[in-house]
């Protein structure tokens, strides 16, 4: 602020000592505020000695802070910040709800980038199959999962792109208000690893850009995404019961629909995924705009 008020002063001409002298004998002084508050009449009287003293016309101390204050917020208020990341939407719902064949019909397009779930790494970290582990015990290896989980997660949301529009299939948010209150309902998560989860995406959350724009939700129900499952036949897939994904189910809408434990970090455009395959890409199409940010979700 005060490289300001130099800025300013320095760009008012001097005047000559003997010009000064003769001219504030001539001038009157000026009539004293009387609305002006004790501060505020005691630093306009030194700016007013201050311009005697060095030859040079000060405005007053108030107007001139007032005339920076305005003049730096009109800066800031002109300059328009450029997007540093594209048009960022999460595609979310259940396991079978059709996610992959979401990003499926808009890759195509190259205005956009899709990212789908990092399953490859998730079952081959040198040669471990977490996903298959904690399938087969989600007690032992929930932290672990979920762990690796938030970490390619935050990888796909840090990725480069130089694509307008970038589709990610769920997100660390997701993961956060979702899986991880999933895992402490069922007891697959201890208390003290919950919290440790939770710290971890505070910290990315508070220090990082994970933004989202818009969450597509392919909304299921259980029953059918269940039915899905058991026709697409993975091995990975086999052994999850009709239960856990009720407890999907409800997390997803939970925290999408009814806004808990926190809002969503972007409107929601809900599609109703239990249609025929054909039904649900024609929603795609005719919300398209949407999709692709080119016109705002109701």
């Amino acid at each position: 602020m005060s490289g300001q008020v130099e800025n300013i002063s320095s760009r008012v001409p001097a005047v000559s000592p003997a010009k000064t002298a003769t001219t504030t004998q001539s001038v009157n002084k000026p009539e004293r505020n009387k609305d002006a508050s004790p501060a505020k009449r005691k630093l306009d009287s030194l700016a007013s000695a201050s311009s005697s003293t060095l030859g040079l016309s000060l405005l007053p101390v108030s107007r001139l802070l007032k005339k920076s204050f305005n003049l730096i917020a009109s800066e800031e208020s002109a300059v328009e910040k450029p997007r540093s990341r594209p048009f960022v939407v999460s595609i979310e719902g259940n396991i079978g709800s059709g996610k992959s064949t979401f990003l499926q019909h808009f890759s195509a397009m190259p205005e956009v980038e899709t990212h789908q779930e990092p399953i490859d790494l998730w079952t081959n970290l040198k040669g471990h199959n977490l996903l298959g582990m904690l399938y087969q015990d989600p007690k032992r290896w929930s932290f672990l999962f979920q762990s690796y989980v938030q970490l390619t997660r935050l990888g796909i949301h840090l990725q480069p792109s130089s694509a307008p529009v970038k589709l990610i299939e769920r997100s660390l948010q997701n993961n956060r208000y979702c899986f991880l209150e999933i895992g402490r309902e069922c007891g697959h998560l201890q208390d003290a690893e919950y919290s440790v989860l939770c710290k971890y995406y505070e910290l990315v959350e508070s220090q990082l850009d994970i933004g989202i724009d818009l969450i597509v939700y392919l909304r299921t129900s259980p029953e059918v995404v269940h039915a899905r499952m058991l026709k697409r036949g993975r091995t990975e897939e086999a052994n999850i019961p009709l239960e856990y994904l009720k407890k999907v189910h409800k997390y997803y809408d939970r925290w999408l629909l009814h806004r808990q434990p926190r809002p969503p970090p972007a409107p929601v455009l809900v599609i109703d995924a239990d249609q025929a395959l054909e039904d649900v890409k024609r929603q795609f199409d005719l919300k398209k705009q949407i999709i692709m940010g080119q016109e705002a979700a109701v």
